[in-house]
């Protein structure tokens, strides 16, 4: 695709405090004047594993390596649940080889979605933005998409300028407040009249704690050490409701599918009980905190949840949620 395709969307970019995104090689850049400084400015370290810097993110999350290969695998484990990398009836739009339709993609972590999708449909033009400078190479992307590392002080665009806005798990850092007062609006303003924003979040696992108590014991501790931050982890269940009472959107609907997780799943659980373990190894430096455990005790929790995972009959729920802009 040549730069004039590109510059559709990105003139829609306000001038003020935005600049390309910086596209990281860590083989190539490490004897680079300044890496060193970059790093350290950029990133923090707990517990041997890599944070984002900025203190005004609830994401507590990694963005390591290692966080960042979970959530590529994750990316093709929802693929195969959902058959697909979106619901929203855009599919015709995106396929369009004139007009060059524009999508975003919020909080893109390692832009995994938004490689796969500038793949499939390569007449449309992608952007990603997040906290953090994780992004795919310039060798590695294609070139109908780029990334911007950008997102707190809201969107970095012109209102109107996106045919398609899609975001998926940031249930964990952003509260309550701020989904009923500010993300939803900033998904619809950024977005074209009659364009569709797409959300996709996951239910929390959850058992009896007769059946599986470690793992009860992680899932409370988990919601008890969100709602420090204000996050409400039950959001998945309400927001339809809340795309409902802004009045913004028509045509909402939501999806949903249950996984099972697990030996009794077959391969698939398999892997979705190795992410979902991964995933709360990736919790430990905070929720050992908040809990009052060792590390060592923390993994060995984990251990224990693997076998109760394995023992009982549980399912891993993700929604999808999309809407017009009325």
């Amino acid at each position: 695709m040549n730069n004039n395709n590109n510059s559709i969307c990105n003139k829609s970019v306000h001038k003020k405090n935005v600049q390309h995104p910086l596209l990281i090689n860590f083989g190539e850049n490490q004897d680079d004047d300044g890496f060193d400084e970059f790093i350290l400015d950029t990133f923090r370290f707990v517990g041997g594993r890599r944070y984002h810097n900025v203190s005004s993110s609830k994401y507590f999350l990694p963005n390591d390596l290692t966080e960042m290969d979970r959530l590529e695998k994750q990316h093709y484990l929802f693929r195969h649940i959902w058959r697909n990398n979106f619901s929203a009836p855009v599919r015709e739009k995106l396929s369009q080889k004139e007009n060059h339709p524009c999508v975003l993609d919020v909080g893109c972590g390692p832009g995994t979605w938004v490689t796969d999708m500038a793949f499939e449909y390569p007449s449309a033009i992608f952007i990603g933005v997040d906290i953090s400078p994780i992004f795919p190479s310039e060798q590695k992307k294609p070139d109908n998409a780029t990334f911007l590392q950008n997102m707190l002080d809201g969107l970095p665009f012109e209102d109107d300028t996106f045919d398609f806005v899609y975001q998926r798990s940031l249930a964990s850092a952003i509260s309550e407040d701020q989904w009923k007062n500010d993300v939803i609006y900033e998904l619809h303003r950024v977005t074209k009249p009659d364009g569709w924003i797409e959300l996709m979040e996951p239910e929390f696992l959850f058992s009896k704690e007769t059946d599986a108590p470690n793992c009860h014991k992680f899932s409370r501790a988990l919601l008890g050490f969100l709602a420090t931050l204000g996050i409400n982890g039950f959001i998945s269940s309400q927001l339809e409701n809340i795309l409902t009472s802004t009045k913004l959107f028509k045509n909402i609907h939501c999806e949903e599918r249950s996984t099972p997780i697990g030996q009794w799943g077959g391969r698939l659980g398999e892997m979705m009980c190795n992410d979902y373990i991964e995933s709360a190894e990736a919790c430990k430096p905070a929720l050992s905190q908040f809990i009052g455990i060792s590390h060592e005790k923390f993994d060995s929790m984990l251990e224990n949840i693997r076998m109760e995972i394995n023992q009982n009959r549980l399912y891993y729920k993700t929604r999808r949620f999309y809407a017009q802009k009325a």
